[in-house]
C-alpha cells in the first residue's frame, strides 16, 4: 500500500498581477506545506485567466493544487468577466476530474482589502487554501483505502 504522505505532491499555480498580494498568499501556502514537509512546486502566470490553462496541462501530474491570485474591482466589467470565467473553469475542471484543489483567488473591492486578506497572520488565505487542499487529499485517500 502506498503511504499517504507519498501521495502529496502539490502544485501551486499563482497569478502575479498584484505581486505584493500574491507574495503574501504564496508565502502563506508554502508555510503550511513546508511545515508539514509536503513536496510542492510553483508555476507563475501573468493573469488569472491563464490559471485554468496551466491546471488543465498539469492535472495528472500532481496530487493536489493550490490556486492563488487576486482580482480587484475596477470601473469596467473586466473584473466580473475575469473572476467569473476563471473561477468557473477552475472549478469545472476540478469537479469533472476530481482534482483536490483549493482556490484563494481574492475577489475584492480595493487593494487594501486584498492586502488584509493576504497578510502574514491568521487571516492569510494562502495558508487556508493549502490546508484545504491537504484536507481534500486526505478525504480522497481515506475513501479509496476503504473501497
Amino acid at each position: 500500500m502506498v503511504q499517504k504522505d507519498c501521495l502529496r505532491n502539490i502544485l501551486i499555480i499563482f497569478s502575479d498581477y498584484y505581486p505584493e498580494v500574491t507574495k503574501n498568499l504564496l508565502n502563506g501556502a508554502k508555510k503550511i506545506l513546508e511545515k508539514k514537509k509536503i513536496l510542492h512546486q510553483t508555476i507563475k502566470v501573468d493573469g488569472t485567466l491563464e490559471i485554468p490553462f496551466v491546471l488543465q496541462k498539469y492535472k495528472n501530474k500532481y496530487s493536489g493544487f493550490v490556486i492563488l491570485g487576486c482580482v480587484i474591482k475596477g470601473e469596467t466589467d473586466h473584473y466580473d468577466i475575469i473572476k467569473n470565467v476563471a473561477i468557473k473553469y477552475i472549478y469545472d475542471l476540478s469537479y469533472k476530474e476530481l482534482l483536490p484543489m483549493s482556490c484563494a483567488i481574492l475577489t475584492v473591492e480595493n487593494y487594501s482589502q486584498a492586502l488584509e486578506r493576504s497578510k502574514n497572520n491568521k487571516k492569510n488565505l494562502g495558508e487556508r487554501s493549502a490546508q484545504v487542499c491537504l484536507n481534500l487529499i486526505d478525504l480522497l485517500y481515506e475513501k479509496e483505502s476503504k473501497s
